[in-house]
């Protein structure tokens, strides 16, 4: 029988060891860098140790403070989002092992040991990363016996970190707290990345590891460095958000400025204008009134409108304003769509003026939207009027690339009013569809450049020209002191006689100059509009 009950007890340590060393990991703490080695998150991950100093940066966040920051005013129900690996579902020696509920405290809990329940207090690095510890060797003071498991060393070998928003909406959501309620309703949840692998161009601004990589350092991004497969996320919490640094406000990874934001990053197209291509992401140039955004024409003036200057926080100020979310009084503005109280706080009468009622007008402050969607209506019939010849002139890819410009932009102006509604203006005025047709007939042995008929003229005209063998043809308007009006035509023609119609109906009266320019050819005639 003693025999017997010897085996069991054998066989019971056995085991009992067995299950020590395969049960799930148990929580380390973050600690203070104090610890002996393996003995805490701090202990090696602090400057002039063997791991990356991400502690020396975590230390100044919220979270690192969030249990003791507000321990006066937390209730026993808030501890599972202000602590570390609350689950009392299991024995993993989190924050709930150390804590119970009791009604007649003021907090209505009590701490049974408060050494090991300050290992797991505040949010540490494990309430992300999951438990790294394990108890070596009995778990009888799990104070003093928990050390470095294996779970650590197999998350770097791979090298897999959660960049999923769903682990920081285990705390950030409801109505206490709506950021990922607010954020799965957003565009940036339902970013398309399933193309990536073949358009990496596209994943800095699209996948949150690539984000987050160029965000580390803008100077040396390069495309052969990036995340792609399928790991990548779309832009979720940690994109924007540095969960193991406090450089800027709200742990952007980029700071608010009344010149940039972290939106600005991606909503901003090349510093390059190419007018005969569709430009991408236009937001930040046109709110900054860069003179990047559209084409702006020599010899004139551009203003920007109030939205430039008032905006001292730029995209935060309108499209990141708290209001009540889903009819609760909290809410985060991350929807990021602009709400209309934002509109209110600088123009008093807002809800008196517009509709907000209705969606497709609920901006449309003082009839704003409403002239801009005017002139991109007017300049795109203009411009659909326009023959492939037209279509393949400087003037056509000018006014072309001032719609596309205000299409990709997406407020109907209210970004930037002034400038958005001068560059619809002026496209409008100085490009005319002008039919350039070619006459049938012989080939002429000469160049030449007939004078316009009718002349004087009122609003159109047409010009004929002659070239006795194949080239570029360049046909440009001037006003009376020399500055160009329009360029009728700029292509390439095979030798024959043609004839351009110029409607003049948005120039005012006065006398013009027109040029034909063809190889070493060059003739100027005047021609008068009179209204």
């Amino acid at each position: 029988m003693k025999r017997n009950l010897l085996l069991l007890t054998i066989f019971l340590f056995s085991a009992s060891g067995i299950l020590i060393s395969q049960e799930t990991n148990y929580y380390l703490g973050t600690g203070n860098g104090s610890e002996p080695q393996a003995r805490s998150c701090a202990s090696c991950h602090q400057t002039g140790n063997i791991g990356s100093p991400k502690y020396d940066t975590y230390k100044k966040t919220l979270h690192a403070v969030a249990y003791d920051s507000l321990k006066s005013v937390l209730s026993f129900d808030c501890l599972s989002c202000h602590t570390t690996g609350w689950n009392p579902a299991v024995i993993a020696y989190g924050a709930d092992e150390y804590v119970k509920k009791d009604t007649t405290k003021s907090p209505n809990y009590v701490i049974s040991n408060i050494i090991a329940f300050g290992r797991v207090k505040n949010v540490g690095c494990e309430a992300c990363h999951g438990p790294l510890g394990i108890i070596n060797p009995t778990p009888s003071n799990p104070s003093d016996t928990l050390i470095l498991g294996a779970n650590h060393w197999n998350f770097q070998t791979n090298n897999k970190p959660n960049w999923s928003a769903q682990l920081c909406g285990q705390c950030h959501e409801g109505v206490h707290n709506p950021y990922y309620d607010e954020w799965q309703q957003s565009a940036h949840a339902h970013s398309n990345i399933s193309f990536v692998v073949t358009n990496k161009a596209c994943t800095k601004c699209h996948v949150a590891q690539n984000f987050a990589l160029f965000a580390s350092n803008p100077q040396s991004y390069r495309d052969t460095i990036l995340v792609t497969g399928t790991d990548v996320m779309p832009l979720t919490c940690v994109a924007c958000h540095d969960p193991h640094a406090k450089n800027n406000q709200h742990q952007l990874r980029f700071a608010i400025t009344p010149q940039s934001t972290i939106c600005d990053q991606c909503h901003n197209n090349a510093d390059t204008i190419i007018i005969n291509s569709a430009p991408h992401q236009t937001t930040s140039k046109v709110l900054t009134g860069s003179p990047l955004f559209g084409y702006q024409y020599t010899g004139e003036t551009y203003i920007n409108s109030g939205h430039t200057y008032a905006a001292t926080e730029r995209c935060v100020n309108c499209h990141v304003y708290a209001s009540p979310f889903n009819g609760q009084t909290s809410a985060t503005g991350h929807t990021f769509y602009p709400r209309t109280e934002a509109c209110k706080s600088c123009h008093p009468d807002f809800y008196t003026v517009v509709d907000t009622s209705n969606h497709d007008k609920m901006f449309d402050y003082r009839g704003t939207q409403t002239r801009t969607d005017s002139l991109i209506n007017a300049l795109q019939t203009k411009l659909n009027k326009a023959t492939h010849n037209d279509s393949l002139t400087t003037a056509f890819l000018e006014a072309n690339y001032n719609l596309l410009s205000i299409v990709a932009e997406g407020s109907h102006g209210i970004h930037n009013t002034r400038l958005v509604q001068k560059l619809l203006n002026d496209a409008l005025t100085r490009f005319s569809a002008t039919a350039v047709l070619n006459e049938a007939g012989m080939i002429p042995n000469k160049y030449e450049l007939a004078q316009n008929y009718p002349n004087p003229f009122n609003p159109s005209t047409t010009i004929k020209f002659s070239i006795p063998e194949s080239g570029n043809v360049k046909v440009i308007v001037y006003d009376a002191i020399g500055r160009v009006v329009v360029t009728l035509t700029n292509n390439f023609y095979q030798a024959g006689s043609y004839k351009i119609e110029w409607n003049a109906t948005s120039y005012a009266s006065g006398i013009y100059f027109y040029r034909l320019e063809s190889r070493n050819f060059n003739m100027v005639k005047k021609m008068v509009l009179v209204k």
